[in-house]
């Protein structure tokens, strides 16, 4: 875990106002642009920050776009061909006027059958600011869905240039170009320190993966998290389906008494496939039995925020999925600033408050069709993959 310090840490919820920023920074940009992101969408909007891009790249700034091949498939494969085709071809024209698409991959043949990847999302400029956090490039993401990035400035936002220069797979002396064009803004501003932490779990797999345990710091962090908890734990997460060992963490908070409420995605959220909810029902009984609360956001809860007792929260791209633990390299910023705290424990107080998120009740599983239920007893052995 890095201890790093900000001179500013803004707050991206509303989606307008991160979408400002995000098309504001690419706008303005005339050394470079990097943007690391799971996937990049095929939809209009989507299209309008690819144009960006290629009109950035037009006028000499040096633009680098990092997908994971796993996830930017995926993406496409669930776009009719002809958007496919006009993303391909503003992809063409960005190579075009000079500016590159990195497409990453697991270096492990076994994780990239698996779908392992780059599940890291930044956005870094020369002009010394960095948007982190759980939105990629698509549809969802600015039209649909809750979603959290920040706006970051100082140190920390220079150890996110890095972090991007690394998963582009810069040289050295190209990372180093990149850092020496870098202008810092408000370096006298006073500061807050933050813990930054990333984890690629092909690092420490087991040899005989899937089989076999892998140690992920980042799980380890969140579970010391909530091992900590005394009077409150809220997690919001695309969908709560997460590895045993986080799991059980969240059980032993209820069972101290501890008030867990998670917030995560109805299975209307993701009009693809209900596949992704249905692996999360299998979490829901004991959840309820164990005294804790879960909200389905019938819009779609992609953020990434953990809150304990209001005194220290962590905010990312780690959703409590298997997925995050054995596959996807992840990050996650950790504070325990008081008014920092302060603001996840208003923006929890608005999801409590937003109708859009339903309680779950014990009787759930008459809810659903007869279809799903079958789906569901069907899928069961590919829980954890889906």
């Amino acid at each position: 875990m890095v201890r790093l310090t900000a001179t500013h840490v803004g707050l991206l919820s509303e989606r307008e106002r991160e979408w400002d920023a995000r098309m504001a920074m690419i706008e303005a940009a005339h050394r470079f642009l990097m943007l690391t992101t799971y996937y990049f969408d095929c939809d209009a909007r989507s299209g309008e920050l690819a144009d960006a891009l290629i009109a950035a790249a037009e006028r000499g700034v040096r633009v680098i776009l990092v997908l994971d091949r796993f996830g930017q498939g995926l993406g496409e494969r669930m776009n009719p061909p002809a958007d496919r085709a006009r993303l391909a071809e503003r992809f063409r024209r960005l190579r075009d006027a000079g500016g590159r698409i990195v497409r990453h991959r697991p270096a492990s043949r076994r994780q990239r059958w698996l779908g392992g990847g780059l599940h890291v999302k930044i956005q870094v400029s020369e002009a010394g600011a960095a948007i982190f956090g759980s939105s990629n490039v698509a549809y969802h993401s600015f039209s649909r869905w809750n979603e959290v990035s920040l706006e970051i400035r100082g140190a920390l936002a220079a150890h996110l240039l890095r972090e991007a220069c690394r998963y582009a797979q810069l040289s050295a002396q190209e990372t180093a170009a990149l850092e020496a064009a870098w202008s810092p803004h408000d370096t006298d501003a006073a500061t807050r320190e933050w813990r930054y932490l990333e984890d690629a779990p092909e690092a420490a797999m087991s040899p005989w993966f899937p089989l076999g345990a892998v140690r992920n710091r980042l799980t380890d962090a969140l579970i010391a998290m909530i091992d900590a908890a005394r009077e409150s734990l809220s997690i919001a997460s695309f969908y709560y389906k997460p590895a045993p060992a986080l799991r059980d963490a969240v059980l032993r908070a209820c069972a101290r008494g501890v008030r867990v409420e998670i917030f995560h995605s109805h299975r209307d959220a993701l009009e693809a496939s209900p596949l992704p909810w249905l692996s999360t029902t299998f979490h829901f009984d004991a959840l309820l039995r164990a005294g804790g609360a879960l909200y389905e956001n019938t819009r779609g809860e992609h953020s990434k925020i953990v809150l304990v007792d209001g005194r220290t929260v962590a905010v990312g791209s780690y959703n409590f999925e298997h997925a995050a633990h054995d596959r996807l390299i992840e990050a996650m910023l950790f504070s325990d600033d008081a008014d920092t705290c302060e603001t996840y424990a208003r923006w929890f107080d608005a999801l409590r408050n937003d109708p859009a998120n339903r309680p779950l009740r014990p009787d759930w599983a008459n809810t659903m069709p007869t279809t799903m239920r079958f789906m569901r007893w069907w899928y069961r052995p590919l829980q954890r993959w889906i």
